[in-house]
């Protein structure tokens, strides 16, 4: 079995749930929060958008990296409710 570089959208729908639901998890017990308040803002950030873009390849991080990166998207003065 070989790894693909490359996914399709319809793939990455099948592996971003799974993925954003660890970087929930963790982003919650680093900041002792609700898992599913974090997974909402999550999705309302500017690292979601581009982990849900194919061509950014951010769904090759790993959740530990992309909550570092949501994390430092916020410490500058990013907020979930932000335009992209």
């Amino acid at each position: 079995m070989t790894l693909k570089e490359t996914f399709s959208q319809e793939d990455l729908g099948k592996i971003l749930p799974s993925k954003i639901a660890l970087i929930a998890d963790l982003l919650a017990k680093r900041h002792g929060k609700d898992p599913v308040t974090v997974m909402m803002d999550f999705y309302r950030s500017k690292t979601y958008a581009l982990l849900q873009n194919e061509s950014t390849k951010y769904w090759w991080f790993s959740p530990a990296e992309l909550s570092d990166l949501y994390e430092r998207e916020l410490s500058r003065g990013g907020h979930v409710d932000d335009n992209l």
